[in-house]
């Protein structure tokens, strides 16, 4: 990444500036916050006994309010880096998120990489007698509209100044790049647990869970490779996860039982070769200046 040392010094949520506790904190914060909003939907969906009386009206109000728990992870970021360096710091964490100077080529892989396996993985389903929906047949101009959507509310905004923006970079320090990977790819499923329960998740809802964490937990190690390489460029992995979603959506080869299993093998495979060049402990290819 082509910044400064001086750059490089100042705190942007790096290890030298997040402790243990600081992690602890943000974890809890972001559990916290959207557990606290999506609960009450799982418990109205699963037509659970509320009990009635005054929580049972508290519960249904929280469910009947927007969903903004997906702001989860970059809420407790943005509030931790705001206790901890003030306006400057959220100034420099929102900068991240802007900043294009890392290598051009890593854009390749960031744009590419998870559109093309999605596909594969849907041709293989397709050749064994799987019948597609595809959301975009006849409308093509779908696409991009789609990826723009997603960009700005299906996740990436809502998670990336947390998982990677503020959590990744004290993990990796502490247990090298595929430690921390697996570790906050484990994390990251366990937080997506209650839309599983929720209807109005529909990618998500009444679908295999073990799939579901096993293929975040691969993908939490392949952004951290692309995380490494592009010198810890926030966009990039707010763009990677962009690609990411989108490619489930658009050429959506999990809609079937070999689909998802050919996307588990080939991100496992890929895992394994990222693990068998880099190593655990960094996948950069070249050391941060």
């Amino acid at each position: 990444m082509g910044t400064s040392n001086q750059q490089l010094e100042q705190p942007r949520g790096r290890h030298d500036s997040v402790s243990v506790r600081a992690l602890g904190a943000f974890f809890l914060l972001t559990f916290a916050f959207s557990w606290l909003l999506w609960l009450p939907k799982v418990a109205i969906a699963s037509d659970i006994a509320l009990g009635g009386g005054t929580m049972e009206t508290v519960l249904r109000s929280v469910s009947a309010l927007p969903e903004v728990g997906a702001f989860g992870p970059s809420v407790a970021a943005f509030v931790l880096v705001y206790a901890t360096h003030g306006r400057a710091g959220v100034s420099r964490l929102v900068g991240r998120a802007l900043d294009r100077s890392f290598d051009r080529r890593w854009l390749v892989p960031i744009f590419l990489l998870f559109p093309l396996l999605a596909a594969v993985a849907l041709g293989v389903a397709v050749v064994t007698g799987f019948e597609p929906s595809l959301p975009w047949a006849g409308q093509p101009v779908a696409l991009p509209i789609a990826f723009v959507w997603i960009l700005l509310f299906g996740g990436p905004l809502q998670e990336e100044f947390g998982w990677r923006g503020y959590a990744l970079e004290p993990l990796q320090a502490r247990l090298g790049s595929f430690g921390a990977s697996l570790g906050l790819g484990i994390v990251w499923g366990i937080w997506h647990l209650p839309w599983f329960y929720m209807p109005s998740m529909t990618m998500y809802y009444n679908r295999p869970i073990w799939g579901f964490l096993v293929t975040i937990t691969l993908l939490s190690v392949v952004m951290s490779w692309l995380f490494d390489n592009t010198g810890g460029s926030l966009l990039g992995m707010i763009l990677v996860h962009t690609t990411f979603n989108w490619s489930q959506w658009a050429f959506p080869a999990i809609d079937s039982d070999t689909g998802g299993l050919v996307v588990i093998g080939l991100m496992a495979a890929l895992v394994l070769a990222i693990v068998a060049r880099h190593g655990t402990q960094t996948f950069a290819s070249q050391p941060r200046n």
